[in-house]
């Protein structure tokens, strides 16, 4: 079911009602900081929407979560749309001879990267913002009559910036269409994946030589240049393109399962918090459990819906970040996550399976984390297993990833290559194929009406 939640919220002393197109037109209007939260009060709670039959106005699929206005009753997605998760896509399907797309930097400009790669037909471009230049406009003439697609795909994380998704245009000789459901679309099958810069692609196409933002930067915490990352070849979206699946990556580089990083001035160093603070200030990076309430992956004050999007898989492969600081009472840890899978089975039912995912030692000791501190680690996600099975959460699973064979050679900050992503990735789909033998043949209902 595809529905809006329409918030009424309390400016001063007048109570308005935000729905649907409202919020949006308010959001692509005021496009300050203090501004982005009340236009994400009206949120997108579907990851795959179409629009109109025909027409002047564009027809979007989408995959992933986004900050815009979704019809209750038809499912049609409109512009603008805010890019925000890793690996997030809209697809439009026109035909005619020209399209023009146009994207801008969201709050703090003078910060913000992104970099979105453009797939139209068979042809593949990538554009970055940067705070140089806060917006890209792309476009392409010249084309055959059609009909096209086009998808544009955010190869970044919410960490380097996010981007609203404002205008796409067709020529006068075109039109917009309704998009091909996609086989990952008609099969029905959906995937979660949640983590942290593991997940994301944290430099996985940085090599080990030119992914550092300043040759100084000694320090495997420094982040890589944005051209470094790529979100959409990272092991989840591998794995969703393997049993054609809709997915939704819901990560952030430095996100702990349970213990919160509060960057330093100098943007680089942390210090850490175990268990929920009372407030998140502005420097903490989200840990998992506050990404996957979020719709917006940077709005604090955004609040996901999750009904349109019901996963039978959900991957979480956090916990890396738990143990670099003070190591966190145990008994804590494992009582904080274990309620938080019970909340991921609450919000998609007892069929949906938990795959809890460990990185392995040689993976971890490239530089993340001491061979101490990861021990600490797998024990403690053991522990969580352990746990898991002894309340009797027949749900959850354990794959210890092997750490036989990895490549561990080209890797950027001490993160996995795009061949070890591919490694990850295999073993993942092998684990999955194993738990679910017929999952990869099932289909589901699907999340879009057509």
């Amino acid at each position: 079911m595809v529905s809006i939640i329409c918030i009424r919220n309390f400016l001063s002393n007048v109570s308005v009602d935000l729905c649907a197109g409202a919020c949006v037109r308010q959001f692509a209007i005021m496009m300050s900081k203090a501004v982005r939260g009340f236009a994400t009060s009206c949120l997108l709670l579907v990851a795959c929407v179409y629009a109109q039959p025909s027409g002047e106005d564009p027809q979007l699929l989408l995959s992933g979560r986004f900050g815009g206005d979704v019809d209750e009753g038809t499912g049609l997605g409109s512009l603008p749309l805010v890019f925000s998760w890793p690996a997030s896509s809209v697809r439009v399907t026109f035909e005619g001879s020209s399209i023009n797309a146009t994207l801008s930097a969201l709050p703090p400009l003078n910060t913000t990267y992104g970099r979105f790669a453009f797939y139209l037909d068979n042809t593949t471009t990538v554009e970055t913002i940067t705070p140089n230049d806060t917006t890209i406009s792309w476009g392409r003439s010249g084309l055959s009559p059609g009909p096209h697609n086009l998808t544009i795909q955010m190869l970044s994380e919410a960490r380097y910036g996010e981007a609203s998704l404002d205008t796409l245009t067709v020529g006068s000789d075109g039109r917009f269409l309704m998009p091909a459901l996609p086989a990952s679309f008609l099969s029905g099958r959906r995937i979660m994946f949640l983590g942290d810069s593991y997940t994301v692609g944290w430099g996985n196409v940085g090599g080990n030589t030119t992914c550092k933002t300043a040759p100084v930067c000694a320090t495997a915490r420094c982040p890589p240049q944005v051209e470094s990352e790529n979100s959409a070849i990272s092991w989840g979206p591998i794995v969703a393109a393997n049993l054609q699946a809709d997915y939704q990556v819901l990560a952030w580089s430095g996100a702990g399962l349970d213990t919160y990083a509060v960057l330093q001035p100098d943007g680089i160093n942390r210090t850490y918090i175990t268990g929920v603070p009372d407030e998140l200030p502005e420097n903490i990076l989200p840990a998992v459990p506050i990404l996957f309430r979020r719709q917006v992956a940077g709005d604090n004050t955004s609040m996901a819906g999750n009904s349109s999007f019901v996963p039978q898989i959900v991957v979480m492969a956090g916990g890396t970040n738990d143990f670099h600081g003070d190591l966190p009472p145990l008994e804590q840890w494992v009582s904080d996550n274990l309620n938080f899978m019970s909340e991921i089975t609450d919000e998609y039912g007892e069929n949906m399976q938990i795959v809890v995912q460990v990185f392995p030692l040689e993976v971890q000791v490239q530089g993340v984390l001491t061979v101490n501190q990861t021990t600490q680690y797998l024990q403690y996600m053991s522990s969580l297993y352990t746990a898991a099975e002894q309340e009797g959460q027949s749900n959850v699973h354990f794959l210890q990833l092997n750490g036989v064979d990895m490549p561990l050679d080209n890797w950027c900050v001490a993160h996995p290559s795009s061949a070890a992503d591919r490694n990850i990735a295999h073993q993942l789909l092998t684990y999955i194929n194993r738990l679910l033998p017929n999952y990869a043949t099932s289909t589901f209902p699907r999340a879009v009406r057509v």
